[in-house]
Order: C-alpha cells, then sequence, then structure tokens
C-alpha cells in the first residue's frame, strides 16, 4: 500500500532532517540580527499532543497493511462481473478504461506518492516559516498521520467498508494478461482513496501555511495550486483501475479537511484559549475550556 510507504518517507525524511547537523531551517531558528524585531509564531504546537496524535496514526497505517481482507473468492468475482449496473452511473467510467495500460499508470502513481512525500517540506523554501520550521514541521506530520488514521481505522476507510477496486470487474482474462491478480483481498478496499487523501492532505497543509504566514497572499490561487495534484493522482488512480470517481471525491476531501483543519486548530491552540481543572464541593471536579473570541 503505496499509502503507508509515503508516510513513512514523510516521518523518515522529518526525522533526518531535524537530527541533521546544521540544517537550513535551524540556522533560520537561531536569531542572527539582534537589531531585528522579535518573530512572533504563527502556531501553538503542544508536543506532549501532537506526537501521540502522529504515533498512533503511523500505528494505524501499520496495522491495517498487517490485516489484510480475505481473498475474493471465485464466486464472488463472477457476482461482481456479471452485476456491473450494481455500480452507480457517476461511477462507470471507470469500468471502461484500458486494462493494459494499468502497469504504466502504476509507475506513475508511484511517482506521484514520491513527490507528494517531499511536498510538505517546501513550505520551508518560505523565510518566515523556517523561523518555526519544528513546529512547521510537526504539524505536517500531524496532518499526514491524521489522514492516514482517517483512512486506516475510520468508519469511512476499508476496515470497515468494502468495495470492490474497478479492475475486479473486467475480464478475467484481459486481467491476466495485464498481470493483475484479481483475487487479492487488497481489491476490496476501493474506498476511499488513501493516496488522494495523503496527497491533498500534505499540498493543502503547504498552502494552508502559507497563507496563515502571509495574510495577503492570494488565497484563491494558493488553494486552487494545492488542489492541482490531489485531482492528477485521483485521475491516475482511476486509470490504475484502482479507485472510482466517487472514491476520489472522498479522499480529496478528507485530505483537504486535515491539510486545513489541523493548522487552523493549532492557531486557535495558542489565541486566548486555556484549558484548566477544577473542583467544587457541590458540582465535583473537572475540566474547563476558556476561548476568548473577542480578541
Amino acid at each position: 500500500m503505496y499509502i503507508i510507504n509515503k508516510n513513512l518517507i514523510i516521518l523518515g525524511l522529518m526525522a533526518a532532517f531535524i537530527v541533521s547537523p546544521g540544517n537550513a531551517a535551524r540556522a533560520q531558528s537561531e536569531p542572527e540580527d539582534t537589531s531585528s524585531a522579535p518573530h512572533k509564531p504563527v502556531y501553538h504546537v503542544n508536543y506532549w499532543v501532537s506526537v501521540p496524535i502522529i504515533v498512533v496514526g503511523a500505528a494505524s497505517g501499520f496495522y491495517i497493511t498487517a490485516h489484510p481482507k480475505d481473498t475474493i473468492s471465485n464466486a464472488e468475482l463472477a457476482a461482481a462481473q456479471q452485476n456491473p449496473d450494481n455500480v452507480p452511473s457517476f461511477d462507470r467510467m471507470a469500468l471502461h478504461q484500458d486494462i493494459g495500460r494499468v502497469s504504466t499508470w502504476d509507475v506513475y502513481a508511484q511517482i506521484g506518492q514520491l513527490v507528494g512525500s517531499v511536498i510538505p517540506f517546501t513550505i520551508l523554501l518560505d523565510k518566515d516559516a523556517r523561523h518555526d520550521w519544528l513546529d512547521v514541521l510537526t504539524i505536517g506530520a500531524e496532518v499526514n498521520m491524521v489522514a492516514v488514521g482517517i483512512y486506516s481505522i475510520s468508519p469511512l476507510g476499508p476496515m470497515f467498508q468494502t468495495r470492490y477496486r474497478p479492475l475486479v470487474y473486467y475480464p478475467p482474462a484481459d486481467a491476466k494478461a495485464a498481470g493483475i491478480y484479481q483475487e487479492n483481498g487488497n481489491n476490496k478496499d476501493s474506498f476511499f482513496s488513501g493516496h488522494v487523501s495523503s496527497v491533498a492532505a500534505s499540498t493543502f497543509f503547504v498552502a494552508k501555511v502559507y497563507c496563515d504566514y502571509h495574510p495577503d497572499a492570494n488565497k484563491y490561487i494558493a488553494y486552487s495550486l494545492a488542489a492541482v495534484p490531489p485531482l492528477a493522482m485521483g485521475v491516475i488512480r482511476i486509470m490504475t483501475l484502482d479507485h472510482f470517481p466517487s472514491d476520489i471525491a472522498v479522499g480529496i476531501t478528507v485530505g483537504t479537511l486535515c491539510g486545513v483543519l489541523i493548522p487552523e486548530l493549532h492557531k486557535i491552540g495558542g489565541k486566548d484559549m486555556s484549558i484548566g481543572a477544577y473542583s467544587s464541593p457541590t458540582s465535583g471536579t473537572g475540566l474547563t475550556l476558556n476561548w476568548n473570541m473577542g480578541r
């Protein structure tokens, strides 16, 4: 599953970047010009919260990889291939692709995943974001691992959903000629697209962070550019016969929400929000959340 491999690459690159001696981001984080005004961080990161989220997200990816679904029986294959009309009309375009070119499109999908693994780091090209490189990279890892967690263990993902991939509906002889093993249990995991969700999480994270550091930036352009890579990955995943258009749409939605909302939550966490404990003889013991929205 390339989705898991891609996010392992992200975590590995982030770890290597952080521990590498004399990296550019660390140099930027150390004040060189004491006469300049102090930099005010955009985000508030609580590492006691963010790191466990990252670990759980990564673990969920390992878990679903280690627990594949049972293979598809010949009877199940025959039933699916005899009833293509069970596929909603808006998804049937995935049933009319060139199965002979699947291996070529698979290469494009792998390249896209490798490119996607680098995308979160492009935000460090911005000198303002580099001042807060550790916070920004931590949020980037959190965004990607939450996306993985939603894919892996939420009710939306294949742990709870079973949907045949488009390639299951193609004639067995054509699939065999293309080197496709239709009986693979992974072919029950069409819903939703983890590849697309992962790429969308990365690109919209970069757009969101850039706009947060540059409030005057044209958000329409930033977010429009962010939509291009996941849409391209969506087309590729349809051509590889791994997903239907609706799988792509849900993947883009999940990834976009992770990429935008998680950084926004870290902005809220640093602005007039506090968490405390209370104890009262009449109302007992509990937690309080105070958020001053008026400032």
